[in-house]
């Protein structure tokens, strides 16, 4: 029995992996800034009860702070690996686990994955297909960087996570209010702070697509790519996608080939990898590269059509093994659900979606008296279906169906405390 541990998680998981490791009778550490962010999806409670222990206040945004706690750790139960989750928390293990002697993927790699500008350049060396980019500190650096693309421009965080303050601009206007809500953000949450740095790219029209990987002596397998539905307008909300993606193969074989040259521009050598692309005019081209598992609960859909657990491959790769990548049967979707007005949340009822043949999961993550808006990042979905199907047409369908049977009341009175609804922090 090994003992892992899990430093923060992706809220909307539901702490699945807490689960698998239980069940191949491992031991986890479930180590937290704070727990609060976790207890609002449906079943999370029950979940995080799996674990074996679980240390929380602990500063995971911190390098030296983790690494001090996780020594501790480490003197009370030798550790055995880590599973990292959480894009935000992924550097500050990956210097843990240098420092306590734990096989991990290099912190030079996973530094280079959380600064975009970083990976871009790296990127730029090895002649990989992406947009172009201009990096800025300041409102004025964006705007003269956006002119110098040419409109439209992608304005993201440089160390960002989870979609917050990213957008679309087409005009300066559009530039400085992103610019300035980047440069004034404190941090992202669980105690992890925000450089403030801004990074504009050119915006390429066409569908987003992620290939899903992992990475072990530096050799990489290709799970599949997961399609996207994306929000309407400026901001770039994940509303679903299906897997495996809904495309030709020789699209698929293009992405697979891109990606791959991508992860060994950036020296991936023993991680999970997930990879988003546009599918733009001239081909595939990389918007970002996530040195960990695809977020929320897209793994537990991939597992439904997988024969075999992506979680179980996690645990493997921490302890050192190489994990096979399982053929896939059928083909599995996800859908999210999404305020309707700006206003605080009076009801969720998810109940009747069940009723529709194919849906497999509907997970809550969000209760009444949640203030909530319209989706304009990733943190706003309030509930997530998951259904299977013989086709993506089918297993779509039956996603868009539960969809429209989950009711959500949103009070919108001018009076409500609308409290963090502008800058939430729960990712």
């Amino acid at each position: 029995m090994a003992h892992l541990v899990l430093v923060e998680s992706t809220t909307t998981a539901g702490f699945q992996i807490l689960r698998t490791a239980s069940a191949l009778g491992h031991e986890v550490t479930f180590v937290a800034h704070d727990l609060a962010p976790y207890l609002v999806t449906s079943g999370a409670q029950a979940a995080l009860r799996s674990a074996a222990r679980v240390r929380s206040g602990v500063s995971t945004g911190e390098a030296d702070a983790l690494t001090r706690a996780l020594a501790k750790l480490h003197e009370e139960r030798p550790i055995d690996g880590f599973l990292p989750l959480s894009d935000g928390h992924l550097l500050p293990t990956a210097l843990a686990a240098r420092q306590l002697g734990i096989p991990h993927e290099a912190p030079e790699t996973i530094a280079c994955l959380r600064d975009k500008h970083a990976m871009r350049t790296a990127l730029r060396r090895a002649g990989v297909p992406q947009p172009d980019f201009r990096s800025a500190t300041t409102e004025q650096e964006a705007v003269a960087a956006a002119s110098a693309l040419g409109y439209p421009v992608v304005v993201k965080p440089a160390d960002g996570m989870s979609s917050l303050h990213v957008g679309v601009a087409g005009t300066p206007d559009e530039v400085r209010t992103l610019a300035r809500a980047i440069t004034r953000a404190e941090g992202y949450g669980r105690g992890i702070r925000s450089s403030g740095r801004i990074l504009v790219e050119r915006f390429v029209p066409g569908p987003v697509i992620s290939c899903e990987t992992v990475t072990a002596d530096g050799r990489h397998q290709v799970y599949g790519c997961v399609d996207r539905r994306m929000a309407d307008g400026p901001f770039p909300v994940e509303l679903g996608g299906c897997f495996p993606a809904d495309l030709p193969g020789s699209t698929l074989e293009e992405v697979a080939r891109v990606c791959l040259e991508a992860l060994d521009a950036v020296g991936l050598r023993r991680s999970h990898a997930h990879t988003e692309l546009v599918l733009g005019p001239q081909g595939p081209q990389i918007i970002e590269i996530n040195g960990r598992l695809i977020g929320g609960l897209v793994p537990t859909m991939m597992n439904h059509v997988l024969d075999g657990d992506i979680y179980e491959d996690v645990i493997a790769l921490a302890l050192g093994h190489r994990p096979s990548v399982p053929a896939t049967t059928g083909v599995g979707c996800i859908r999210s659900v999404t305020a309707p007005a700006t206003g605080v949340l009076t009801a969720i009822d998810a109940q009747e979606a069940w009723s529709v043949p194919g849906v497999r999961e509907v997970v809550l993550h969000a209760r009444p008296g949640r203030p909530v808006r319209p989706a304009r990042d990733n943190l706003d979905r309030l509930a997530f279906i998951i259904t299977t199907g013989p086709s993506a047409r089918t297993a779509r369908a039956a996603a868009d169906d539960a969809h429209a049977r989950i009711r959500v009341d949103v009070d919108t009175a001018d009076d409500v405390p609308l409290g963090h609804v502008m800058e939430p922090v729960h990712e």
